[in-house]
């Protein structure tokens, strides 16, 4: 899911927000500079308002009415351009798409010969109701000629909203990881979700469900190639604003079965260059109770990209 403002709904914030604020300014007599300020910020987020609103009747006090009519006004405007993107997006499928594109890649020679490469694609849809996305990615680490590390993953959830804070999940995920001692690894949930928390930069949401889970092993004599298994999902989602230019996010992941449970958190730090570009720093912990084939438990995965956005 795309960290920051994507700039077809920037604009289109923006051109809602800005249309009617000069002759609004004009007519209460608020200065210029107070206008464009909340204009701006009004293009960006509601945190981002807050604090210009806060500001501006820090400065002006005596024109405290006419600032808080203007950053009404703006939050109307700009709740509006939201539904509008969405009522366009749901009309199409392939429009209203937007996400991030990541890509790391390190090499090193002489004494050890090593090129890891690190790619990965998250999009995401919202229309007024529903939500989708989908995910897919790549890790892969060639040390002295062989491969040392080698996992793929892709998904997509689709999600549909009661109200603001309830909707639906449902969810399917498939994973190829060598290494870690199966083929595929196919899981297909349903469920629910909360959202607790979504104010001041900061959003908290929660959801879960039963599901099944299908694991392709290698053949291993004596053993069954296939393991299938019901299992309960439990997932977390937080992300929080450290500044218009950096973000910080968290997700914690459960798959609960009998045979085996998977535990997975991912924890990323995201700066922003500029409109479209992003450093990220991301640090994966993978722990599986019962790996397939004498396999380590733990898989720890730290990453370094550059973000683009769209």
């Amino acid at each position: 899911m795309a960290i920051f403002k994507t700039a077809p709904l920037t604009a289109a914030l923006m051109s809602c927000c800005c249309a009617a604020v000069p002759a609004f300014a004009q007519e209460t007599g608020l200065p210029a500079g107070v206008a464009a300020m909340l204009r701006e910020a009004a293009g960006r987020d509601d945190s981002a308002l807050d604090l210009a609103e806060s500001l501006a009747l820090a400065a002006f006090p005596d024109q405290g009415q006419a600032i808080a009519a203007l950053a009404v006004r703006l939050r109307k405007d700009r709740k509006d351009a939201e539904h509008a993107v969405k009522r366009a997006a749901a009309a199409h499928l392939f429009a209203g798409w937007s996400g991030d594109a990541e890509l790391g890649a390190a090499l090193s020679t002489g004494n050890s010969d090593d090129k890891t490469l690190s790619v990965r694609v998250d999009l995401v849809k919202e229309t007024v109701r529903w939500r989708h996305q989908v995910t897919a990615g790549a890790d892969v680490q060639r040390a002295d000629g062989e491969n040392s590390k080698e996992r793929f993953e892709a998904g997509y959830e689709v999600n549909f909203f009661i109200n603001p804070r309830v909707y639906t999940a449902a969810e399917l995920a498939w994973e190829r990881d060598i290494f870690a001692g199966y083929r595929h690894r196919l899981t297909e949930t349903v469920g629910a979700g909360y959202v607790i928390l979504d104010a001041d930069g900061r959003r908290l949401s929660v959801e879960g469900g039963p599901g099944a889970r299908h694991v392709f092993l290698y053949d291993i004599p004596g053993e069954p190639a296939t393991e299938n298994e019901v299992v309960l999902r439990a997932a977390a989602d937080f992300t929080q604003d450290l500044s218009n230019s950096a973000k910080f996010a968290q997700t914690v992941k459960s798959l609960v079965g009998a045979k085996n449970t998977t535990l997975e958190a991912t924890s990323t730090l995201t700066a922003r260059i500029n409109a479209l570009f992003s450093a990220r720093v991301a640090v994966t912990i993978r722990h599986e109770t019962a790996p397939p084939d004498d396999r380590k438990s733990t898989d720890t995965l730290s990453r370094a990209t550059l973000v683009y956005t769209f």
